[in-house]
């Protein structure tokens, strides 16, 4: 265990000795944003100790809501609505039953919580059907504060869903969703601010005054727009990928490359390589990953003994790997994730005859059928 222990923290400070700047990219992502979160968070502790103190009363006073307002009573919908999504979140990255699970606990909850609502409507229903005036004052009761209209809601369901859609698909379209949620929550704490200012300022003057109407964002809308049509033509490949020397586009899907020249030791179209070639050794199997899908949807390879599985990675900065899942769904084996343009062979230990499914562990919808015999 120990030398394992090493031998990772080896092989992470190579990556800052001799650095792989698509792995970088990647990992600056998530990091980047959690390192935001954390200053975050302290920034607001921090307000928060150096706050004057409140200002209460001699005695405890038992919270009431004034006449003709009604606050909903302690739900555990939240926690529930919360333990599924994290469970959804873990499904998307892990699959398998853990994906099953978090779908089921979030339907259960968003019933539940529903059926709360319904509950409190049912019982609120008859003191509310009285004659309404003309005209309604909007103001709320005294001392009783009511935050204004926002679109913030809207803006992280988008970028919530864009996220999601990342996670699916990888690439571009993850910066954007993250991109999205971000600024989202950027300004959702802007707004939380205001309203802090806004109750501070209650203490001197005796009124709460609330936010003003928001306007449309109309700019965040399109400019979110613009980064998810152009993540999505550039990652499906329609104006093609740069290629490996920088020079000129790759051929459209489903064209054949020209092959190499004789004794130049490059991959042969069938990614075998020439023999004894050092830079790509021979294998048993072949499997090419372009545009987010195989270009081999069944292959077939020696069953009861352990042959080599060479992966070919064509999306330049996008990670892949090829997995094998058996009948019943479980990892029969898991080859390494690396970024593409480049080539790796896997050494996949001996495993029983039968059909088993390939797959790309990042990204579900690339899939296929294996036959071993």
């Amino acid at each position: 265990m120990l030398e394992d222990l090493w031998n990772s923290i080896l092989e992470l400070t190579s990556q800052l000795v001799i650095p792989d700047w698509g792995v970088l990219v990647n990992l600056a992502l998530p990091v980047g944003t959690v390192l935001l979160v954390l200053l975050g968070l302290v920034w607001i502790f921090w307000r928060i100790l150096r706050a004057p103190p409140a200002r209460r009363g001699v005695t405890r006073v038992n919270p009431r809501a004034p006449s003709g307002v009604h606050m909903p009573g302690p739900s555990w919908a939240p926690i529930f609505a919360a333990v599924g999504t994290g469970l959804l979140f873990l499904g998307l990255v892990f699959g398998g039953v853990i994906l099953w699970l978090g779908v089921g606990a979030l339907i259960i909850t968003l019933l539940y919580w529903g059926s709360e609502g319904l509950h409190l409507y049912d019982r609120d229903v008859a003191p509310t059907r009285t004659i309404v005036p003309e005209r309604t004052d909007l103001t709320p009761p005294p001392g009783v504060h009511i935050p204004g209209p926002s679109f913030r809601p809207i803006l992280g369901a988008i970028g919530t869903a864009l996220l999601f859609a990342g996670l699916v698909f990888g690439g571009l379209l993850l910066a954007v969703g993250v991109i999205a949620l971000v600024l989202t929550l950027i300004g959702w704490l802007g707004d939380a601010r205001k309203e802090y200012v806004n109750a501070v300022e209650a203490d001197r003057t005796g009124h709460l005054a609330s936010l003003p109407a928001p306007r449309y964002p109309a700019g965040l809308l399109v400019t979110l727009a613009v980064l998810v049509v152009g993540a999505t033509i550039l990652q499906s490949g329609v104006l093609g990928t740069a290629s490996a020397d920088g020079g000129g586009t790759s051929a459209p899907p489903g064209a054949s490359a020209p092959p190499p020249p004789e004794g130049s030791g490059a991959p042969t179209p069938d990614g075998s390589g020439a023999p004894g070639s050092p830079e790509t050794p021979a294998a048993d199997v072949t499997v090419t990953a372009r545009n987010l899908a195989f270009l081999e949807t069944t292959w077939t390879a020696p069953a009861d003994q352990p042959f080599r599985l060479a992966f070919v990675n064509e999306d330049a900065g996008v990670p892949h790997n090829v997995a094998l899942r058996d009948a019943g769904g479980a990892d029969a084996y898991v080859g390494e994730i690396f970024n593409g343009v480049e080539t790796r062979v896997y050494d996949v230990p001996a495993l029983a005859a039968g059909s088993y499914t390939f797959i790309c562990s990042v990204h579900p919808n690339m899939t296929g059928t294996a036959t071993l015999q």
